[in-house]
């Protein structure tokens, strides 16, 4: 069984907050596995800096917010990590795959650019569905939060997503990687913060909380990495 190493890092951008404590027990009948160690690395990939980051909006998966510059340079930064990375092991990526959520496509061209791969486009990589918070500030957001419970993993939160709903996609989008290439995955804060609650062989609402800033990197291979970090 693989293991994970996190290490806590700084937000960018500060995001609507989620509960980190007292989350409730919920008996689920899907299976909670731990990925097998990778014979290829397998990168996951926050997107750059967003229009509506700056703008403190809840994005969820609200399609069109664009990359900021200061976005643009951080999917690039990105892409020289994840190049560096490989140069020191003499591997090369081999896939390039991003939600298709503009915000990701418009991180994953850039970093497609410069590993020379053509982005692929998975809808299972996109953000959690927020329902009607989506478009609202943070400050709404948190006013209007107040009426679910947070707590619970199975609930549907304002007609959108329940957090076991995007930790199954995100589990589907890991088994289903050929573990003989090496991958790159373009995604989303919390939906980054499910793939490494399914790679700890944890329900998402048990997993240790982990920050996810704008352009952050992990490497997924007998471990966890954050890499520049």
């Amino acid at each position: 069984m693989a293991s994970v190493w996190l290490r806590l890092v700084d937000v960018t951008v500060a995001e609507p907050p989620r509960n980190l404590t007292g989350f409730l027990h919920h008996e689920q009948s899907a299976a909670y596995g731990r990925i097998t160690p990778m014979p290829h690395p397998v990168y996951l990939v926050r997107h750059g800096q967003s229009q509506w980051n700056v703008r403190r909006l809840t994005q969820g998966q609200t399609p069109h917010p664009p990359l900021t510059d200061l976005g643009r340079s951080q999917s690039a930064a990105a892409a020289e990590l994840i190049a560096e990375d490989l140069k020191d092991v003499g591997l090369a990526a081999d896939r390039l795959v991003s939600s298709d959520l503009t915000r990701a496509a418009e991180t994953a061209a850039v970093i497609g650019r410069r590993l020379q791969l053509t982005p692929e486009s998975d809808p299972r990589l996109r953000e959690q569905h927020l329902g009607d918070l989506e478009g609202r500030t943070y400050e709404e957001t948190w006013a209007a939060a107040e009426a679910f419970d947070w707590s619970d993993p199975t609930q549907p939160i304002a007609g959108g997503e329940s957090l076991m709903d995007v930790y199954d996609r995100m589990g589907a989008v890991l088994s289903d990687l050929d573990r003989g290439y090496v991958s790159v995955l373009v995604s989303h804060g919390d939906a980054i913060r499910s793939a490494v609650a399914y790679l700890q062989g944890m329900k998402p609402h048990e997993a240790p909380w982990v920050d996810v800033p704008n352009g952050a990197v992990a490497r997924i291979g007998d471990h966890l990495t954050w890499l520049g970090q």
